[in-house]
């Protein structure tokens, strides 16, 4: 297989930074709502929820392979 050489990438100019930038200021306005904040909060608790569920199950599996 030959190999095709270097990628050209199309240079972006400014529209880049500029669709960037809206991304970035429509992503900051929404995490400032309400809903964002409730999004937050119930994707942090039920990482909690899962780290403690995962360490339970990891001190079982432990206390299983060490016969107590």
């Amino acid at each position: 297989m030959r190999d095709p050489g270097p990628i050209m990438f199309r240079a972006a100019g400014p529209t880049g930074a500029l669709g960037c930038g809206l991304a970035l200021v429509f992503l900051g306005l929404f995490l400032l709502t309400p809903v964002a904040v409730f999004l937050i909060k119930g994707i942090g608790w039920a990482l909690i929820v899962i780290g403690i569920l995962l360490s339970a199950l990891a001190l079982w599996a432990w206390f299983r392979r060490r016969g107590l």
